[in-house]
């Protein structure tokens, strides 16, 4: 599957050569503190016109990340760097721009670039990108990420043992086959016990394969990682209804990455959390087990996987010391704890509202180490399920997932100019 991060610096998109050559030349979404741009280059164009040969005639949009609140700035380098067309500056309707801060560029570009702007309600922007750009062919380099080979390890060795562990339990208390035998109650035995043996015969790669999907089904969940965690259903009629909304993602990592970890921003938390062991500071399900135990002795936690976090940051509570783990220990705690409360709500809100496809995108998932840690909570639901009956979900990760917005703003004036082209 094609893909890759995106980080601070600058990326070449190739497009259809008609979808770039919107007059305007730029798309913003205006974020709480990060700007996302996508826009012509004057390096790649001239008055709408390839200048740059890349070896292919298709069309080359540039995306960027920058600060919000530089307004000046953007608008500066849009001046010097945008192949904007005159007939930019004569649209009666306006060109939109979207994001939480767009009314901040709208009186500036009004004023110093002598254009007509107007707001997108992100909603319809979300739904115009996946629809638009993401769904409808129009560029083949933006197919879903593959999913995260060590995630589907981790949610597979977990599940292994899960399955071991139930087992054991069920046989010492009901003195039959199991947990084995108390499913074959409730659903097909051929279907659960095919399905145990594909679990415990599949290697991760294979199976990181078979999960891996590139085809959004609709309706589905899209759960936007930005500061927040909104939850959106989309449907293919363009509509959406309000799924849930989560107020711990991005700003509450960040915020109690710069009070606990000294990070001075985003990125480096990122690093800290990746050099750091959040086991030093999760209780894991191993540290709360006592062996040599009767059925009647062992505890609810006794069935779970030894890798899988009972108490998350746990350790905090028994032992405060400095000395038994570091702040990049802490980093990588903090981190699990923001992707398991996003990933639990989004299997919660996916059931609960019966879409069978959660789209994931937004500039916290731009993060590989984000991504894979996510993918370990979702997974090891995912692998669970069909166990008792339920349908695993599909996840799907975009490809530079905080710009869904910016793609789908200018998908929105691409339509525009092309129905008034066609008047």
């Amino acid at each position: 599957m094609a893909g890759v991060d995106l980080g601070t610096e600058e990326v070449l998109l190739r497009v259809p050569k008609d979808i770039a050559l919107v007059p305007l030349g730029f798309a913003i979404d205006s974020g709480g503190s990060v700007t996302k741009l996508l826009y012509r280059s004057k390096e790649d164009y001239e008055n709408g016109i390839r200048i740059a040969k890349v070896g292919h005639d298709d069309g080359i949009l540039r995306l960027r990340h920058l600060a919000t609140e530089d307004c000046d700035e953007i608008v500066k380098f849009l001046q010097d760097h945008c192949d904007m067309l005159e007939t930019a500056k004569t649209e009666s309707e306006g060109w939109f721009l979207t994001g939480l801060k767009a009314r901040l560029f709208r009186k500036k570009m009004e004023d110093t670039m002598k254009i007509k702007v107007k707001n997108l309600s992100e909603m319809v922007a979300i739904s115009s990108g996946l629809k638009g750009f993401y769904s409808a062919a129009l560029l083949p380099e933006l197919r879903p990420l593959s999913l995260s080979e060590e995630a589907v390890k981790h949610a597979l060795g977990s599940t292994r043992d899960f399955l071991r562990m139930m087992n054991s339990a069920a046989a010492a208390q009901t003195g039959g086959d199991g947990f084995f035998d108390e499913l074959r109650d409730r659903i097909d035995p051929v279907a659960v016990g095919q399905y145990v043996m594909k679990l415990m015969s599949t290697d991760a790669l294979t199976l990181t394969r078979e999960l891996s999907d590139d085809v959004i089904e609709w309706p589905c969940l899209n759960v936007i990682c930005g500061s927040a965690a909104g939850m959106i259903v989309m449907k293919d009629s363009g509509g959406f209804e309000i799924g849930s909304f989560l107020p711990i993602a991005g700003r509450t990592f960040v915020g109690f990455g710069r009070l606990l970890c000294g990070a001075k921003d985003f990125a480096e938390l990122v690093e800290m959390a990746a050099r750091g062991d959040s086991r030093k500071v999760d209780v894991m399900a191993s540290d709360m087990k006592v062996t040599g135990v009767t059925a009647e002795e062992a505890d609810w936690y006794s069935s779970l996987p030894d890798s899988l976090v009972a108490y998350s940051m746990g350790k905090l509570a028994e032992n405060a010391a400095s000395e038994s783990f570091s702040k990049d220990d802490l980093a990588a705690g903090l981190l699990n704890v923001i992707c398991c409360a996003i990933a639990k709500m989004a299997v919660a809100v996916a059931r609960q509202t019966k879409v069978k496809c959660v789209v994931f995108d937004g500039s916290l998932v731009n993060s590989a180490l984000v991504r894979c840690t996510l993918q370990k909570w979702l997974l090891f639901d995912s692998l669970i399920q069909p166990l008792i009956g339920e349908q695993s979900l599909k996840w799907i990760f975009l490809p530079y997932p905080g710009f869904i917005c910016a793609f789908g703003t200018w998908y929105q004036n691409w339509e525009m100019y092309k129905g008034q082209a066609e008047k």
